[in-house]
C-alpha cells in the first residue's frame, strides 16, 4: 500500500508504462480468458478421471439382479391403474403406491406437505410423496442410500417415469432378502416433481414452517424485511416469506443420508442413459460418484452419455473432438448459470447429500437425436437394473461421506475432466482487466495531484525571487488590507480550504453508493408488490405484473439515477469525484465476479463476460473534444443500456426464438421472446422464495446497482 500512497511514486517507469498501455492490457487479458476457456477443451489442459475413494471398489461384484419379470409387471400394473383411475386428473396414486410397497415387507410412509404460493393471490397447493424404507440388517439405521424417482401425470408435457417407479419397485423386491446392505435403502416417490423432493428433504432434516426456511437459515440473500410488509399498503396482503412451503412432519426416518439416486426412466427399453449432475445454484456431485456411474454403466452394457458427450461415439478428427468438449462445456455452464436443478437430485447437494440422476432417452426425444442413436443396442430393465445394483452396492461400501475427490469441476467428456485450478484463471484474467483499469484510474488521479502541486511550488518560488520592493510593497498591501478587514486572510483560507472539499466529496460518493445498492435491495423485494397489484385491481398474471413492474422501475432509474451523484452537492461533479466512482466500481464488481464464481464459476464467469465490456468501455466523460468524443459517449451509452440485466434477459430470449423458430416473422420472434423472459423471470423469482435460488437475488441486489453507477458515470459531463 505503500506503494500506491506515496507521492513520489508517479515517476516510477512501470506507472507511464501502466497509464499509457492500460486499455489494451484490459483488452488483451479479455481476450485471453475467453481463449483460455476454449482451449480447455483439448485434452492436452484437461485430465481424465479417476477414483480418490478407494472403498468404493466399483464393479468389483457379481451382478444378481434378476427382476426384470418384475419390473414389466410393475409397470404394466402401474400403467393400467393411471388409464383406469387418473387418466383425467393429476393426482398421483398413493393407495397403489403404498400398497405395492407394503406387499414388498417395506416400513412405508406417506409424507403431506402445502405450498402457499407467495406471487398473485396466494393459491394453497398440497402434495403427497410415499416412501419405503428397507431396513439394513447389519447396522441400526446410522446411514442411508436413497433411490427416487418423480410421479408425473399423463396430462403433463414431461416424459412419464413409470418405467422409473416400476424399476425401483422392482429393486426393491430384489434387494430385501439380500443380508450384505450396511445402510438402509430408502425408496421414495415425490409428488409435484422438485417442490415435493424440497418438502421432504426440509421435513427428513427438521426443518418445520414456524422457523426460517432452509435457505433463510443458511443466509440467504432473500431475507423478510418489516420495511417491506405489505400489509402497510391497506388492501394488500401481507405475505410471509417464512411460511412460504410448509414441509409437514416425517413418520418415520432413517439415518444420515449418503447418496442418492434419481430415476426418470418412461418406457422399458431405452437407447441410452443421460446423466444429471447439476444442482440448486451451481452445485454438483463429489467427482467420484459422477465416476462411478459412467463407469458401471459401461460394466452392465448401458451406453451413457452428458450433454454433448456420448460413450459410443469415437471421433479420430482433432477439431471435431475439441468443439464436441467446448460445447459440452458450454451446456453446463448454461444450466448451472440459471441455478435451477435439471432433476430431483439437485436438492440434495445442500445438505451435504452427494446426487445424480439417470434419464432414459432414444429416438424422438424431446432433447435431440445424437449420432447414430438408432444404431445402439436397447438396455431393458435387467441391464438397468444390474447397473442400479452395482451403483448402490458400491455406495454400499462407504465408510465416510465423500469428501476425497473434486466438488469444483466442468466437464469436457464422459471420461474427462477440468478442475477449479484450471478454469479459475480465465475468470481472474476478466477480474484483473478491470483492476488494472482501477489501478490505472487511481495513478492518473495521483499524479495529477502531483502536477498540481508542482505548479503551485514554481508559482510560489516565482513570487519570492521578485524584487524587495515589489515584495515590500505587496506585504504592504496585504497589512493594509487586513487592518481595514478582519479577518480577510483567514476568510482567503476558508474559501480555499471549501474549493478543495468541493473538488472531491468522498461523503458525496458514499451516500451515492449506500442509496443506490438500497435501490437495488428493494428491486429485489419488489416482485411480491408488483404481483398483488396486478392480480388486485388490474386482474393480471403474476409473470405479466412482475416483468412490467420491473420495466417501470428500471426506465425511472435510468432516468433518475443520473442526478443522484450531485444529493450532497451544490455545484458540478468534478474529475476527481467521477473518477473515484468509477475505481470504487471497477473493484466491486471484479470482486463480486470473483466471489460468486468461486460457489458457482458459471454464473461468475458470464457475469464477467457480458459486463466486462461495459466496465473497461465506461469513463470519465470531459466537456469538449468535439463530434467524435460525443459520438465515443453516445456509443458508450447505448451499450450500457444493452448490458441491463432485463434487456439481457430479453435480448436473449428473443434470440433463442429465433434460433427455434427461424420461420416466424419478427414480430412474432419479439411476441414469443418477452413471452419467455416474462417467464423465465418469473421462475427465478419462484425459485428465489421458495428453494433459494440466488439467480434473481444476484441479479438485482448485485449487478443491478453497479449497472446503475455505471449509468451515472456515462450519463456524467465534467470538466477536467
Amino acid at each position: 500500500m505503500g506503494l500506491l500512497s506515496d507521492p513520489e511514486y508517479g515517476s516510477a517507469q512501470w506507472v507511464r508504462v501502466l497509464r499509457k498501455i492500460h486499455g489494451l492490457l484490459s483488452v488483451l487479458f479479455y481476450i485471453g480468458a475467453i481463449g483460455w476457456f476454449v482451449m480447455l477443451g483439448n485434452k492436452t489442459f484437461n485430465n481424465e478421471t479417476y477414483f480418490s475413494e478407494n472403498a468404493l471398489l466399483p464393479g468389483l461384484v457379481t451382478n444378481e439382479f434378476n427382476g426384470e419379470p418384475a419390473a414389466k409387471q410393475f409397470f404394466n400394473e402401474f400403467q393400467e391403474e393411471l388409464k383406469d383411475k387418473y387418466e383425467d386428473t393429476d393426482v398421483m396414486p398413493v393407495p397403489w403406491l403404498v400398497a405395492k410397497m407394503s406387499q414388498l415387507h417395506l416400513e412405508v410412509y406417506t409424507h403431506n406437505f402445502t405450498l402457499n404460493y407467495p406471487l398473485g393471490e396466494g393459491r394453497v397447493y398440497t402434495g403427497t410423496n410415499v416412501y419405503g424404507i428397507l431396513r439394513a440388517p447389519r447396522t441400526s439405521s446410522l446411514e442411508a442410500l436413497v433411490v427416487s424417482a418423480p410421479y408425473r401425470p399423463p396430462s403433463s408435457h414431461q416424459k412419464s417415469t413409470a418405467a422409473g417407479i416400476a424399476l425401483m419397485l422392482a429393486f426393491a423386491q430384489f434387494a430385501r432378502p439380500q443380508k450384505y446392505w450396511a445402510k438402509d435403502i430408502i425408496f421414495l416417490v415425490t409428488e409435484h416433481e422438485q417442490l415435493g423432493m424440497q418438502a421432504w428433504l426440509e421435513a427428513y432434516h427438521g426443518i418445520q414452517s414456524d422457523a426460517e426456511t432452509f435457505y433463510t437459515s443458511l443466509g440467504s440473500f432473500w431475507k423478510p424485511n418489516p420495511f417491506l410488509d405489505l400489509s402497510t399498503f391497506g388492501t394488500l396482503t401481507k405475505a410471509d416469506h417464512e411460511k412460504c412451503l410448509n414441509p409437514g412432519r416425517l413418520k418415520g426416518r432413517s439415518g444420515s443420508i449418503q447418496a442418492a439416486i434419481n430415476l426418470e426412466f418412461d418406457v422399458p427399453k431405452i437407447k441410452y442413459v443421460e446423466v444429471k449432475i447439476e444442482g440448486l445454484n451451481g452445485q454438483l456431485p463429489n467427482l467420484d460418484l459422477v465416476n462411478l456411474v459412467h463407469k458401471l454403466c459401461v460394466k452392465s452394457g448401458v451406453h451413457h452419455s452428458y450433454k454433448n458427450s456420448y460413450s459410443w461415439v469415437r471421433s479420430r478428427n482433432k477439431y471435431d473432438e475439441w468443439w464436441n468438449s467446448v460445447s459440452t462445456m458450454l451446456g453446463m455452464v448454461t444450466t448451472q448459470l440459471a441455478g435451477v436443478p435439471n432433476g430431483n437430485h439437485g436438492l440434495f447437494h445442500r445438505f451435504g447429500i452427494e446426487a445424480v440422476t439417470l434419464e432414459g432417452r432414444g429416438p424422438g426425444d424431446p432433447a435431440g437425436d445424437p449420432p447414430q442413436v438408432n444404431a445402439l443396442t436397447s438396455a431393458n430393465f435387467y441391464r438397468l437394473g444390474a447397473a442400479l445394483e452395482t451403483v448402490l452396492r458400491s455406495l454400499n461400501n462407504l465408510l465416510e461421506r465423500f469428501h476425497q475427490s473434486y466438488f469444483f469441476y466442468l466437464l469436457p467428456q464422459t471420461g474427462r475432466f477440468v478442475s477449479i485450478g484450471q478454469y479459475m484463471p480465465s475468470l481472474c484474467l476478466i477480474s484483473a482487466a478491470m483492476l488494472i483499469k482501477s489501478l490505472a484510474l487511481w495513478v492518473s488521479l495521483q499524479k495529477e495531484d502531483k502536477t498540481n502541486k508542482n505548479e503551485k511550488s514554481k508559482k510560489g518560488d516565482k513570487s519570492k525571487v521578485s524584487g524587495d520592493d515589489s515584495s515590500t510593497e505587496v506585504e504592504e498591501k496585504d497589512k493594509a488590507a487586513a487592518s481595514k478587514v478582519p479577518g480577510a486572510k483567514k476568510s482567503k483560507g476558508v474559501a480555499q480550504r471549501k474549493k478543495s472539499e468541493e473538488t472531491l466529496s468522498v461523503v458525496n460518493v458514499g451516500l451515492n453508493y449506500f442509496l443506490v445498492h438500497l435501490l437495488g435491495y428493494a428491486v429485489m423485494n419488489s416482485p411480491l408488490l408488483f404481483s398483488q397489484i396486478g392480480s388486485k385491481y388490474y386482474n393480471l398474471p403474476s409473470e405479466v405484473s412482475v416483468y412490467y413492474g420491473l420495466a417501470i422501475t428500471s426506465a425511472v432509474l435510468t432516468l433518475l439515477s443520473p442526478f443522484m451523484m450531485r444529493v450532497l452537492r451544490s455545484g458540478p461533479m468534478h474529475y476527481e469525484e467521477v473518477a473515484l466512482v468509477n475505481i470504487l466500481v471497477l473493484i466491486e464488481l471484479a470482486t463480486i465476479c470473483l466471489s460468486v464464481g468461486m460457489h458457482n464459476f458459471s454464473l461468475g464467469f458470464v457475469m464477467a463476460t457480458l459486463l466486462a465490456p461495459v466496465a473497461l468501455v465506461s469513463g470519465v466523460n470531459v466537456r469538449g473534444g468535439g463530434k467524435i468524443r460525443s459520438i465515443l459517449v453516445q456509443f458508450k451509452r447505448l451499450l450500457c443500456i444493452i448490458s441491463h440485466p432485463l434487456c439481457l434477459v430479453t435480448l436473449g430470449m428473443i434470440i433463442y426464438s429465433k434460433i427455434l423458430f427461424p420461420e416466424e416473422s419478427n414480430m412474432h420472434i419479439i411476441g414469443r421472446g418477452r413471452d419467455a423472459a416474462m417467464q423465465a423471470i418469473m421462475y427465478s423469482v419462484v425459485d428465489s422464495l421458495i428453494y433459494g435460488n440466488w439467480l434473481f437475488n444476484v441479479a438485482t441486489s448485485l449487478v443491478l446497482p453497479t449497472w446503475i453507477i455505471f449509468w451515472q458515470i456515462n450519463c456524467s459531463s465534467v470538466d477536467k
